[in-house]
């Protein structure tokens, strides 16, 4: 197959290295991909396009695909009369046999284009969104005229898609996330951080990795361990990442409770960000983020750390429905429960983390994701191939 992602954006976010993972496996198995994005508009390493040589596809940023176009800011409008204009003959003439979209203003350029191409091959959205795709005017536009498939990663949303959209079943399919289990830093020995931190050496310490934003809930996490203080004084939480709202979303609830000796600011990790999480003894995540299939939770499940999830989108599915990971509905008092008993049944936590670790190993499989990918992909082919020309 001739496969054409067009990605609407230039930055390195979530999305983008499982998005990138699954092409470069697909291209591996003889497809041809091309992978269509946007460059920065300020120099910058955190981009794609400081990344994409590494994935072995066919890249081109030929395209401008800028962000959605926003009544408040018509910059873009320039950028996609250009990709309407020529994006059409770039279909007939490469002969892509289909077009993957990934984000609301990709969808509406890739979908217009391969409606008024000659060839009019079959358009698959796959949905990223934390809570599914809304039902909004765009969405149920973009999905009634321009949608021939629909990719997504769990049984919720799905059902959510359906209930939104009367979407047709038989062109929806459900793709386990995966990751690159193959990397070294799912396979070595890991330097120990906690010096790093100055945890001392009998603490028990919970981990989260996030953008700290406030509706990731971290004030929760903290009001947890504040509910803890007297019962666990070796208790630390190791707070792994940053954010703008930072100092509202985590740095006043610290204040607010005087948990500055118990709680740890890690920052962004890059270099050590494997050895940090191995350093958690337990791993906390409450709310996914733009990548809503929660890749810092999958990769703690994968180091064998036991975890602890909110009852809340994709997460319960992520740790089997409660068979690999504690699952709640996460209030300051049941999180304070919940981590009270990693901490003081060390059998019950071994246990939860060689289940986490054997069910991530199966379930979070590159390889095993591409295939279900590439037989929608033959599937939707088909379909497609059944049905009379869609009118330009």
């Amino acid at each position: 197959m001739r496969i054409l992602n067009l990605y609407s954006d230039w930055k390195w976010t979530g999305p983008i290295e499982p998005v990138l993972n699954l092409m470069k496996v697909l291209s591996a198995q003889g497809h041809e991909v091309t992978f269509a994005y946007g460059l920065p508009p300020y120099e910058t390493d955190r981009c794609i396009h400081a990344y994409i040589d590494r994935y072995k596809l066919n890249p081109t940023t030929r395209f401008r695909l800028n962000h959605v176009l926003k009544w408040n800011n018509w910059s873009s409008v320039p950028g996609t009369i250009h990709d309407l204009r020529h994006l059409p003959a770039y279909i007939d003439r490469e002969g892509f046999d289909l077009i993957q979209v990934h984000r609301s203003h990709d969808h509406l350029i890739g979908g217009i284009a391969a409606r008024i191409s000659k060839t009019q091959p079959p358009v698959i959205r796959m949905d990223h969104k934390r809570n599914s795709l809304s039902p909004s005017f765009s969405n149920k536009f973009l999905l009634t005229r321009f949608t021939d498939g629909l990719i997504t990663f769990s049984q919720r949303s799905l059902n959510l898609l359906q209930e939104r959209f009367e979407f047709p079943l038989n062109r929806m399919v459900i793709v386990n996330p995966a990751l690159d289990l193959n990397r070294p830093d799912f396979h070595r020995a890991y330097k120990d951080m906690r010096p790093v931190f100055n945890l001392p050496e009998d603490a028990f310490v919970v981990g989260n990795v996030a953008r700290f934003q406030k509706y990731r809930g971290t004030d929760r996490l903290i009001e947890a361990i504040h509910l803890l203080r007297d019962r666990l004084p070796q208790l630390r939480l190791l707070l792994v990442g940053r954010s703008g709202e930072i100092k509202e979303s985590v740095e006043a609830p610290i204040k607010k409770f005087h948990l500055e000796d118990r709680v740890i600011l890690a920052g962004y990790r890059v270099d050590d960000y494997f050895d940090t999480l191995a350093s958690m003894d337990c791993f906390i995540f409450l709310t996914p983020g733009s990548d809503g299939t929660a890749r810092a939770l999958r990769e703690a499940m994968v180091l064998g750390l036991p975890v602890i999830v909110a009852k809340r989108g994709m997460l319960p599915e992520l740790v089997d429905e409660g068979k690999a990971g504690l699952i709640l509905e996460d209030t300051p008092e049941n999180l304070a429960r919940a981590i009270y008993e990693m901490a003081t049944d060390t059998d019950r936590r071994i246990i939860l983390g060689k289940t986490a670790r054997k069910h991530a190993l199966k379930e979070f499989r590159l390889d095993r994701q591409a295939k279900t990918v590439e037989s929608f992909y033959k599937k939707i082919l088909t379909l497609h191939q059944e049905e009379p020309s869609h009118e330009p």
